[in-house]
């Protein structure tokens, strides 16, 4: 019973943090028509980085200081903190005040990731990783869902700043329930404060006892996947946009995107359990490069574009909670949080990247097909790396 509260509660976290992150690429079309902000695309989309920005530092400093001080302070603290500038976001006056309330914002969600998967993954029975971290993680295209869903009904009537509003009122909820709800983890109340190791040498064990080749190709993976994932969700329904597709159906793409990514990747789970989290990892990398492959193509049919779509966020969600799953199992306790944390954090240069690139694309002409090729090249990236790692797992083993 404790395991599946923790894992719901964390889910709400998740939801929260999905809501508030990927609301943004659901507001860029008013954003880029908002009066007197004179937004472009490329501008645009380098206010988009900066929320990812904030989450690779907070990812890379919050997992070590997490495996510090204990999962369930950490993680209330962080809640706290991004919805709060979620709720300035909302109130900014000015395109800087926008893009140094995502940032900060980015800092809390980047933080909330790698405390709550640590934390689930202490109260999880042996060979369920994979299904809690896959649960937990689809909460950020179900916060994605929702962020469609009101857009679609609010948008075009109250205009952007009630989604962020919204937002921060659906954070505040879950973070009430997570200082009610949440547990300590047994390892941390069973460890003195004297022998829990520092930030600065969690982080460096993650290099030592032969363990620096695995923690640097688990960094590329993150790193390509979360270039696809974050790349999609920032730009999916502008470049609908662009290609002619009227606002509401773009919203509903961006939809189909999240909600394939909820439904399949729980699907998918059971898949990994059987032949492995890295192999499914791969294959879903490879399926994301394809279904990105047909969107660019521009099929007239709308099914099978919306369809294609269900099946990129299935592959691509799938793709990223497999890969943190396998990074929560190939660590020890101590240093779980320092693991997840650094995979998060450095994935999330591609997150940065990803709106910048995609904005830079278009600004320079290439057209949205361009930006579509770019997120299929760094999904078969992604998928490539996957491969070397199962290969790795392999060897290991016999």
């Amino acid at each position: 019973m404790r395991t599946w509260q923790v894992v719901a509660l964390g889910t709400l976290v998740v939801i929260a943090e999905g809501y508030d992150l990927i609301v943004y690429g659901a507001l860029l079309p008013q954003l880029l028509t908002e009066p007197g902000w004179g937004l472009t695309s490329a501008s645009a989309g380098s206010i988009g980085s900066l929320v990812y920005l904030g989450m690779l530092v907070g990812a890379l400093a919050g997992g070590p200081v997490c495996d510090r001080v204990g999962r369930r302070p950490f993680v209330t603290v962080a809640v706290a903190w991004f919805t709060a500038w979620t709720v300035v976001c909302g109130l900014a006056q000015e395109p800087w005040q926008l893009g140094l309330a995502r940032l900060l914002a980015g800092v809390g969600m980047g933080a909330v990731i790698p405390a709550a998967i640590a934390l689930a993954k202490e109260h999880t029975p042996p060979r369920r990783t994979g299904l809690v971290v896959t649960i937990l993680m689809a909460g950020i295209p179900i916060g994605g869902t929702a962020a469609s869903l009101l857009g679609i009904v609010l948008l075009p009537t109250h205009g952007w700043r009630i989604m962020f509003l919204a937002g921060g009122a659906i954070s505040l909820v879950v973070l009430v329930l997570a200082v009610l709800g949440l547990p300590e983890s047994a390892s941390h109340r069973m460890t003195a404060v004297e022998e829990r190791p520092s930030p600065v040498a969690a982080f460096a064990a993650l290099f030592r006892e032969r363990r620096a080749l695995l923690t640097a190709l688990f960094a590329v993976a993150t790193f390509a996947n979360l270039l696809t994932w974050y790349g999609l969700n920032t730009w999916l329904t502008t470049l609908m946009r662009e290609m002619d597709y009227p606002l509401g159906s773009a919203l509903g793409f961006s939809l189909c995107l999240n909600a394939g990514a909820v439904v399949g990747s729980l699907v998918l789970v059971i898949a990994a359990e059987r032949w492995g989290l890295r192999q499914v990892a791969a294959v879903c990398g490879v399926f994301t490069a394809a279904g990105i492959l047909v969107c660019a193509a521009g099929p007239q049919n709308t099914g099978v574009l919306l369809g294609t779509v269900a099946v990129i966020g299935t592959a691509a969600q799938t793709a990223l909670t497999l890969i943190l799953a396998s990074v929560a199992d190939s660590y020890p306790t101590r240093m779980r949080a320092s693991a997840v944390g650094w995979a998060n954090g450095t994935g999330r240069a591609g997150a940065v990247v990803a709106p910048a690139l995609g904005g830079a694309i278009l600004a320079a002409d290439l057209g949205p097909r361009a930006v579509f090729l770019a997120f299929a090249a760094s999904a078969l990236v992604a998928a490539a790396v996957m491969v070397v790692l199962a290969v790795r797992g392999r060897q290991a083993q016999s």
